[in-house]
């Protein structure tokens, strides 16, 4: 059985909020922010930015969205480690495939309008795109290269192709696009100095979940196509999942967005309309990182009647399998409600449980943090400064147990 994940995102570098050299694998599992539409994805996902050289001056492509799309057979991929990365597509190797479409271009004939390169005519949309290996060594999450670890298969780059000797292990591959729209056409080069289109990869997604979603999700998918997504297994943050144009693709992953990267942080290097084309290699110099905010000090609630429902609006899957927000008001309105899953953990008051318990609700809840509005659970407010996660509003009579409200 076939299967396929598609996972949009609309910034660039792609993914969560955390990228600097010395990012870490943990660094990518507690980010606060993603730009990608799925929760349980953290991974990052880069490529050299576009530039157009127009009149002796090298100004930056915008990237409209970028997705990224994971096939593999069902039951027969192995995920990636915690903290594995890999790098792909370098001196445009051919089995990493690499095409540059141009939709709407003058040549609409077959293969008239996709090339291995940037074009130079102008069209609709350029959409770019490649794939990464698709086996792994079994071994290291990591090499010198960030190459040698991985390989593509024997068969000229097939995600269900047989691995070569000493990579038997095979991995879903992932195939990254980027998109320019409108494409204006003229001299367009990557940051690199070439027009091969070679991409990283740095996984952030818990390899036990993931290796659940590998086995058990099956979409009869094999193609990079935005009409599978595994909702059944992932949580999608421009859910409900339907099919549509780029357009309606943006238009919903525009409010999702975190604050666009900021660039500076790593190096004060002038990096758009310049008449030298930014750095080709590493040799810059990388400003130290900054200090991180200052948790608030407020204290922890004191223990006192642990027996209060939540004041948050937390994500309940009801009968049909449809996700929904709700709070324990609408709970309220119809007690019946207490049979889906979770919400009497979030609402004991009402449902009239574990009031002598006193546990933690079971549900992803959403607050306001920074005055930004995020999805967590109790899991995150137990994992590191607790105290001043459970005086965020909200949180102490969402996660009881965890907060020390419980006599």
């Amino acid at each position: 059985m076939l299967s396929l994940i598609t996972i949009f995102s609309q910034q660039k570098p792609s993914g969560a909020n955390k990228m600097r050299p010395e990012t870490t694998f943990q660094d990518l599992r507690n980010a606060d922010g993603n730009t990608g539409n799925a929760e349980e994805n953290k991974s990052l996902y880069w490529h050299p930015t576009v530039y157009k050289l127009e009149n002796g001056i090298y100004r930056k492509a915008d990237i409209y969205f970028a997705s990224a799309y994971y096939i593999w057979v069902t039951g027969e991929a192995t995920a990636f480690p915690d903290g594995f990365k890999m790098v792909a597509g370098f001196q445009g190797v051919d089995e990493a495939r690499a095409t540059f479409e141009c939709v709407g271009c003058a040549d609409p004939s077959d293969d008239g309008c996709v090339y291995s390169f940037f074009p130079e005519e102008e069209c609709e949309e350029l959409e770019v795109s490649m794939a990464f290996p698709t086996c792994w060594d079994g071994v290291n999450i990591d090499s010198e290269d960030h190459m040698s670890h991985v390989a593509y298969d024997t068969e000229g780059g097939n995600f269900a192709g047989e691995c070569p000797a000493g990579f038997d292990t095979k991995i879903p591959e992932i195939q990254l696009f980027f998109r320019i729209v409108p494409y204006t056409g003229g001299t367009h080069i990557f940051a690199d100095g070439t027009n091969f289109f070679h991409a990283d990869y740095f996984s952030g997604w818990d390899s036990a979940f993931l290796q659940d979603v590998l086995d058990n999700c099956e979409n009869d998918s094999d193609a990079a196509m935005p009409d599978a997504w595994c909702e059944d297994h992932l949580t999608f943050r421009d859910a409900p999942k339907i099919f549509g144009a780029d357009s309606n693709i943006v238009s919903k992953l525009e409010p999702l967005q975190p604050e666009t990267f900021d660039t500076t942080t790593i190096t004060d290097e002038v990096i758009n309309d310049t008449s030298t084309l930014p750095r080709v290699s590493c040799t810059g110099t990388l400003k130290p990182p900054a200090e991180p905010p200052e948790e608030p000090t407020t204290e922890p609630p004191t223990e006192g009647d642990s027996c209060q429902n939540s004041d948050l609006r937390f994500k309940i899957v009801k009968d049909d399998g449809k996700k929904i927000n709700r709070d324990c008001s609408w709970v309220q309105n119809n007690p019946n409600r207490c049979r889906f899953d979770g919400v009497d953990t979030m609402c004991p008051v009402t449902c009239n449980t574990f009031c002598e318990d006193c546990i933690d609700g079971e549900l992803r809840f959403k607050f306001e943090k920074n005055g930004r509005k995020i999805t967590r659970d109790c899991k995150w407010v137990a994992n590191k400064n607790t105290a001043s996660r459970c005086a965020i509003t909200g949180i102490s009579d969402s996660c009881r147990q965890t907060c020390g409200l419980c006599s």
